[in-house]
Parts: structure tokens; C-alpha cells; sequence
């Protein structure tokens, strides 16, 4: 096909669906990424069948270039296909008005419908002015619900995935291994198993969703694998091809609150937890009071809805209507409909207990709305919700901040449990210590009074031999004989003997004293420790008690501002049969038909 003077008047569908298809093919193949071949609800079919939609009879010359031009270069399939798109929408070049721009005019100035399909063309065209400009145009557009053909496109002009590296980077990605291959495989049969893309092993759709996630986990380390993240790679797949799910894919993980909802920590997730438990607490005060008396957390109900944005708890048609408002409003859509889905089941949450509110908010809610009305009604009701994003951030805030104090008391209270250990474990020794001293003591005591003995014993035999020797010289006149002489000498070196021993035990006796005196020293020095770890453990039970006494004031303060609230509602309206008891936090009280705004309440 020459690439060159296109003219997309003389095609017939057929023609244009088998160009489409080629033009894709050489794309996937110029950036050796694997062709995947059009699928049910693929971006080639969905664009074709715009041009069955249509009429016109030539194409623009200038639209024609910038397609070949397009092709030529090797860009991404998106930027080909809405050059096409562009060029089937406005075959003539004539149309001087936007489509977007109509639905700004006056509805009556005309009779006759817009296309939504032409209106979503020119959105897309001119999407970064529209964003910009036609806000509120564009909140309408896509609370109407975003066109299925052309849903792909949309999600990626809206994510801002037109990044052609991080396509480049995919493909030398996918070349690496990953350490969370072998779970990322264990959790593909639980993503969407009832889905005919996926239920299939090793099918087409789970090889497609096993290469996103594996070239996440390497882009992205800190948060690698996290389970929750293949239903939304998931949805993104039955709309684009995977290169371009990759790309939507970092790009909400960036910029939506996603990244950090699926950090090992998951403190965001926290967050977000608290945030839905104080909207419940204060607008569906009632069944907020039921949750608490059966002890019913959010993390047990709610956590999945974060995680995989309503994907394993509400209808697939749902779930693509809340990424079109997820990917516009981020986190506060997901709000809205979780206060939606709570105020819908709020008088059968009342009148169950735990296991059947677990079974209602988890495994009930698809044959709930299945419903194309009653699915209505839900988004109906959540778009009546009034979300303060300033205020929702500031709760945010302040539960970061108690959950850092918190986690620094713990800290605290940590380290002094672990010296508290320390200290007890040097008392032990030094207990032993004193015991082995004492024991000594005693046993040189004994010694003592044993030797004091012996040496009383030794002094008076002195006593008596020098009599026997003084009277032995008195009675005899000559020289004492030698045998004499040798016995007293030689108890008289005895004597010696046993004097100096006496002197070793002496000394003994004094090295013993004072090394119990150091004992004794250590031991008041342990006293001393002793005591200051006493106080520590009743500063400890203080601010224990402190604590628990600010978490009943603020309880209470967070009742009587309830209640404040609810007074002032009364005298706001008192001609109503019911007040409006909801802060600017959350407010769809209908007021003469019109959902009230934050002013009305």
C-alpha cells in the first residue's frame, strides 16, 4: 500500500479495517515488540467501526501527509490511529465548529443529536486545550461514560502515557529476568478467571499480563509485585495492547497514589482507609455505630476496592466507568463510589452481623448491580456526592501524624524495655557476685577465728616452754644437754613457721576486706540504676495513661462536633422533615430537586 496520497473516501470498511490492521502490524514489528492480532474490543475494530458512523467524501490533504508522515517515522499505533480518526471524523475539512464546543452551546439551539463518537474524536484531538479549557466539559463527557471503541485512547491521552521511550524501555525490560516471576505466574489464573481473555493457561491475555508485570517489577523496585495490581494491568489490556498498558501503567502508578498504595508498607493504603472510615463515622453515623459494636474494620471490606479500583467487587461495565472517572478525579472518585455503594446496602448492612457484611461488600456486589438500571442509579448517587478534598487531606494528614507519634512511642517504649533487659541482666551478675563475696567473707571469718585460736594455743605453749626453760637453767648449774637444746630449737622453728604462716593469713585476710568493700561500692552504684529504672518504667506508665486519656477527649470532642453539626443543620432547615446532618465533607441531601453543594448545607 503506498504511503503516499491516501484517500479515505474511496475505502469501504472492509478496506480501511485490513489497512488499520497492517498499519499495525508493521508498527509492532519496527519496535520488536510481539504482535498481538486484533482482538474483541481491540483500539483496530473499535476505530474502524467510527467509520461506519460517518459520511464524507474526500479527505484533507494535510490530514493525509501527517498519517504517512506518521507511519514513515515508526511512532505508536495510538498517534496513526487518530490521525485516521481524525481524518473519518472531518472527511471534508469544512466542519468550522467543534463537537466539544457544541455541547457548550444551547441545547435547543439545534435538533439534531451530536455523535458522540465525533465528539470524542475532536476531544481527543485537541485534548491537552480541551483539558485545559472545557473542564467541566469534559467532567460531563466522561461521567456520561467514555465510548468502549475508543475507551484505549482515551485512557492513555488522559493518563498522559505518550512517552515513546518508556515503549522502548519495555522491550529491553521484557529481555531481564525478575526475581517475582514465579508469583507474578501464581496470581495469573486469580485475575479476572471468568474472563475469556484470561482463563485460559498460558493463553494470549495471560502472557500479555505476565509481561507488564514483569516489566514493572524491574522499572519499578521498591514497590516490584504487589497482588491488587494485575486486575488493573487487566483492564488495561482488554483496551490497548500491552506496550501501551505498560505505559498507562507507569503513568497511574506516578501520578495517581497508586505507587503508594502498593509499597511493601502500604501506609498509604492506611490513609486512604481512615479517610473512608471518617466520611462513614460522620455522614453514615448509624451504620458507622454498627461497625464499631460488631467490630467491623475497613481493612476487611474496603481494602480491595483500593487495590483494584472495584475490579474484583463490581461488574466489569462498572469497572471501566470508574477508571474513566479515576483517571479525571484520581483518588476522590473512588471515594464516591465507596460512599455510594455503603449508603445503597445501608439498611441490609444494619441488620447483619460480621460474616454477612464481609459477604454483601465482597462476593454479593456483582449480582447486586448487575443491573444496567441499577448500575446507573449507583453512579447517579455517586456523583451526588460532595467530596471536600481540602478537608479529606487534612484527616489524611492528621492520622499520618498520630500514627508517626504513635510509632515513636513505640520506639521509645522499645529501647527502654531493652535497656530495662540490660540493666536486670547486670543485677543478676552482680547478684551472683555478692553472693560468691559474701560467701568467701564468711568462709575467711572462719579462717580467722581458727587461726586466732591456734595462735592463743601456740602463744601460751611459748609461755609454758620458756617457764620449763627458765626453770631447767635455774636446776641445773651445768650446760643444758644437747638433745635439750635441739628439741627447743626445734619448736621454737615450729613456732616460726607458724608465725609466718599466721602472717599469710593476716594478709589474706585483708585482701578479702577489700575487695569486699569494691563489692559493696558496685553494688550501691547498682542501687543507684536500680532506682532510675524505676522511674523511667513509671514515666513510661504515665504517658500510657496520658495517651489513652487524649484518645477518650479526642472521641468525645469528635461526638460533640457530630452533634454541633447536626444542630446547626436543624436550624439551617427547619421546616425539613429531616435535616441535612453531613459537613461540606459530604453532602447529597436533594435540595428542590438539585443535589445541594457545600453553600446548602
Amino acid at each position: 500500500m503506498a504511503e503516499e496520497g491516501i484517500s479515505f473516501d474511496k475505502m469501504t470498511e472492509d478496506e480501511l479495517v485490513a489497512m488499520l490492521e497492517e498499519q499495525n502490524r508493521l508498527l509492532q514489528q519496527n519496535s520488536k515488540v510481539p504482535y498481538l492480532p486484533p482482538r474483541q474490543g481491540s483500539e483496530l475494530e473499535r476505530l474502524a467501526s467510527v467509520s461506519s458512523t460517518t459520511s464524507g467524501t474526500s479527505s484533507t490533504a494535510a490530514t493525509t501527509e501527517s498519517s504517512s508522515n506518521n507511519v514513515r517515522a515508526g511512532t505508536s499505533a495510538s498517534s496513526v490511529l487518530g490521525s485516521i480518526l481524525s481524518a473519518v471524523l472531518h472527511p471534508d475539512g469544512t466542519d468550522k465548529t467543534s463537537p466539544v464546543q457544541s455541547l457548550t452551546k444551547d441545547s435547543s439551539s439545534s435538533s439534531e443529536p451530536v455523535d458522540e463518537y465525533q465528539v470524542w474524536g475532536d476531544l481527543l484531538a485537541t485534548w491537552d486545550d480541551a483539558q485545559k479549557r472545557k473542564l467541566k466539559t469534559v467532567q460531563k463527557l466522561v461521567r456520561s461514560g467514555i465510548p468502549g471503541k475508543v475507551r484505549g485512547l482515551a485512557w492513555q491521552m488522559m493518563s498522559g502515557a505518550k512517552n515513546i521511550a518508556l515503549q522502548h524501555g519495555y522491550v529491553e525490560l521484557l529481555e531481564r529476568d525478575s526475581p517475582c516471576e514465579k508469583q507474578i505466574r501464581r496470581d495469573l489464573a486469580r485475575t479476572f478467571p471468568d474472563h475469556a481473555f484470561f482463563k485460559e493457561k498460558d493463553s494470549l491475555g495471560q502472557e500479555a499480563l505476565f509481561n507488564v508485570m514483569k516489566a514493572y517489577s524491574l522499572h519499578d523496585r521498591e514497590v516490584g509485585y504487589c497482588q491488587g495490581s494485575p486486575f488493573i494491568v487487566g483492564l488495561l489490556l482488554m483496551q490497548m495492547p500491552e506496550e501501551d498498558a505498560f505505559g498507562v501503567l507507569v503513568r497511574i502508578m506516578q501520578e495517581y497514589r497508586l505507587r503508594e498504595l502498593f509499597k511493601p508498607s502500604m501506609s498509604e493504603l492506611g490513609i486512604c482507609l481512615h479517610q473512608l472510615d471518617s466520611l462513614v463515622q460522620e455522614h453514615l453515623t448509624e451504620l458507622y455505630g454498627h461497625f464499631q459494636a460488631q467490630g467491623f474494620q475497613s481493612t476487611m471490606y474496603a481494602s480491595s476496592w483500593f487495590l483494584t479500583l472495584f475490579a474484583s467487587a463490581l461488574p466489569l461495565e462498572m469497572v471501566f466507568r470508574i477508571m474513566d472517572l479515576f483517571l479525571l478525579e484520581g483518588m476522590d472518585a473512588v471515594f464516591r463510589v465507596s460512599m455510594a455503594v455503603l449508603q445503597d446496602a445501608c439498611d441490609e448492612l444494619l441488620n447483619l452481623d460480621m460474616e454477612g457484611m464481609v459477604k454483601l461488600l465482597q462476593n454479593s456486589l456483582k449480582q447486586r448491580f448487575g443491573d444496567p438500571a441499577k448500575q446507573a442509579e449507583l453512579f447517579q448517587q455517586a456523583f451526588e456526592v460532595k467530596i471536600n478534598s481540602r478537608k479529606l487531606k487534612k484527616v489524611g494528614k492528621d492520622f499520618q501524624l498520630q500514627r508517626e507519634r504513635e510509632t515513636e512511642e513505640t520506639v521509645e517504649n522499645r529501647r527502654l524495655r531493652n535497656e530495662n533487659q540490660i540493666l536486670l541482666h547486670r543485677i543478676g551478675i552482680l547478684e551472683e557476685e555478692t553472693q560468691t563475696l559474701a560467701h568467701r567473707l564468711i568462709e575467711g571469718q572462719v579462717t580467722r577465728a581458727n587461726e586466732a585460736e591456734e595462735v592463743f594455743t601456740l602463744r601460751r605453749e611459748m609461755v609454758q616452754l620458756r617457764k620449763q626453760l627458765q626453770e631447767l637453767s635455774d636446776t641445773r648449774s651445768s650446760t643444758p644437754s644437747a638433745e635439750d637444746v635441739e628439741r627447743l630449737q626445734h619448736r621454737v622453728g615450729q613456732l616460726e613457721e607458724d608465725s609466718d604462716e599466721l602472717t599469710l593469713l593476716r594478709q589474706r585476710e585483708a585482701d578479702m576486706a577489700s575487695a569486699l568493700a569494691g563489692s559493696q561500692a558496685r553494688i550501691a552504684d547498682l542501687a543507684s540504676q536500680t532506682v532510675e529504672l524505676c522511674r523511667l518504667q513509671r514515666r513510661e506508665t504515665e504517658l500510657t495513661t496520658e495517651v489513652s486519656t487524649l484518645k477518650e477527649d479526642v472521641g468525645l470532642l469528635q461526638d460533640q462536633l457530630a452533634e454541633r453539626n447536626r444542630q446547626l443543620a436543624l436550624l439551617d432547615d427547619p421546616g425539613s422533615g429531616t435535616a441535612c446532618s453531613e459537613s461540606p465533607l459530604y453532602c447529597q441531601q436533594p435540595v428542590n430537586g438539585v443535589a445541594a453543594n457545600e453553600a446548602d448545607c
